[in-house]
């Protein structure tokens, strides 16, 4: 029969977080004591304060990593002159890390957050010590990488458009004005921004049309975000959507109440 496993490798302990080993610490004293004692209440007692401790003391840490003392250079003192360095990471995971830092910095670029200078630099801040010229090309990787991801982007935008189109003007309207208003500045969507109503649905409907709709989609929008942080039910809450505002269809009222229901968790 082949030997077991140990239940914790070489190391374990030592990569666990505070919390973790205030935990553990806990479990065991309360279960020392509740052995002792015949009380279970002792265990639960010491898993309470075993991840409180174990919290202050990950706090703590974290507070003294962003205000701790700093050397000439910047650097905290006793630690890599480079804080974003992590000495755990491989140089294929320094790698990774590089190009999803270029990634996010191009898009910003392109979206007219900063200009390449800018991006460079903060790319070189995020994962710093590679060569200057990698920066560079990193950029000019991600900038060609962010164009192959447009293709797929713009091809659902105009399957999101077409489906639109197939709808009366004020459901339509909503459909990509909610869009663009929850997730046109998205990252996934690469700085392409939002979607232009006029080029979409101008040939539907006239420009005054679509004013008029996309003020009733904001109120629509608003009440649904209202409604939907409070956790009601939500049969009550769609009828109370569909008697202020008829005309929407109910995937329009859902989506209004389904972003409501994301801030609220």
């Amino acid at each position: 029969m082949a030997p077991r496993r140990p239940v914790f490798r070489e190391g374990a302990w030592r990569d666990l977080e505070p919390t973790q080993k205030g935990l553990v610490l806990g479990v065991l004293a309360g279960a020392l004591v509740a052995l002792v004692t015949w009380r279970l209440s002792w265990l639960a007692l010491g898993v309470l304060l075993g991840a409180g401790i174990g919290y202050l003391v990950e706090r703590r840490r974290r507070t003294g990593r962003r205000t701790g003392r700093h050397g000439r250079d910047g650097s905290p003192m006793g630690r890599s002159r480079h804080p974003h360095h992590r000495p755990e990471e491989s140089p294929a995971d320094r790698a990774e890390r590089l190009g999803w830092a270029a990634t996010y910095h191009a898009t910003r670029m392109l979206e007219g957050r900063t200009d390449r200078a800018g991006a460079v630099g903060q790319v070189r801040d995020t994962v710093p010590g590679f060569d200057p010229g990698r920066y560079e090309a990193e950029v000019d990787a991600a900038l060609a990488r962010i164009q192959e991801y447009r293709v797929g982007v713009r091809a659902r935008r105009a399957e999101r458009v077409a489906q639109a189109r197939e709808l009366d003007v004020l459901n339509a309207v909503f459909a990509l004005h909610y869009f663009n208003r929850r997730y046109s500045r998205h990252p996934g969507q690469y700085g392409l921004g939002p979607i232009d109503l006029a080029e979409a649905l101008g040939d539907l409907a006239p420009r005054g049309q679509l004013a008029e709709a996309v003020a009733r989609c904001d109120a629509l929008i608003e009440e649904g975000i209202r409604t939907g942080t409070g956790h009601g039910d939500v049969h009550a809450d769609m009828a109370h959507l569909r008697r202020e505002h008829p005309g929407f269809n109910d995937r329009a009222l859902g989506d209004a109440l389904d972003w409501g229901w994301y801030y609220g968790r």
